[in-house]
């Protein structure tokens, strides 16, 4: 997560160690506890970048119960400190109408913010939102092209965006082959709905070559992945 202000060495060092806590605590059953402890105390020694990860920990329970106000404050803080990560989760908070009331106009302008500062979710966030017309007036062609960007500094969802855009000639000409062949970017890194277009397009000859072998494989990897 972006750090956007030096803060004291103290600060820091705490930081440091809670994020190496909750990063070994991630891919097991560990305590997120200590972690959430030690954060709590980077954050109130003035490192912004903790308050990225306490907004984290609140919002999906990590070592606490989830709490979207707390979430909120936090990501509130990062994003009043200039930090995109802060910047985007808030955009995300006001465009669902998580905690704060829905404000699609003030989603937009958090994402603009944490997209100038090169956040690709919030540019994936900001095209489809002139893609279908929220917080801003509607413009297919111009929500492509930052979706197109986004998808190609690697966002998985954005990706599999493109892919929906070329396959229905949405903002672009249609073009099955680039259709199939962002879906296949995005369902090689696990996106569940990109997989079942992979297996769907090979089914179907559409964009690539029939082979039902190779549908079969990607309906089965869709599945795998929706019962995760």
């Amino acid at each position: 997560m972006q750090t956007t202000k030096k803060t004291n060495f103290a600060a820091h060092q705490i930081y440091m160690q809670a994020v190496q806590c909750f990063n070994e605590n991630s891919t097991t059953s560990g305590d997120f506890r200590k972690a959430l402890k030690l954060m709590k105390k980077a954050a109130m020694l003035g490192e912004i970048a903790a308050h990225n990860w306490l907004g984290a920990a609140y919002d999906y329970g990590l070592g606490t119960r989830p709490n979207r106000r707390k979430a909120y404050e936090h990501y509130n803080i990062s994003a009043m400190n200039g930090n995109s990560y802060g910047e985007y989760h808030v955009g995300v908070f006001y465009l669902e109408g998580r905690y704060v009331k829905k404000n699609a106009v003030l989603a937009v302008r958090w994402f603009r913010k944490a997209a100038k500062q090169g956040d690709v979710d919030a540019l994936h966030e900001l095209g489809k939102c002139y893609r279908y017309g929220q917080g801003v007036k509607q413009n297919v062609v111009k929500g492509f092209k930052m979706e197109l960007q986004a998808a190609q500094r690697g966002c998985v969802e954005a990706q599999f965006s493109v892919g929906v855009c070329f396959s229905r000639g949405e903002g672009t000409k249609e073009d099955l082959p680039e259709a199939f062949r962002w879906f296949f970017i995005a369902a090689r890194k696990g996106h569940e709905d990109a997989a079942f277009n992979v297996a769907f397009f090979c089914e179907n000859g559409r964009g690539v070559k029939k082979n039902l072998r190779r549908a079969k494989f990607w309906y089965s990897r869709n599945q795998m992945l929706l019962n995760k």
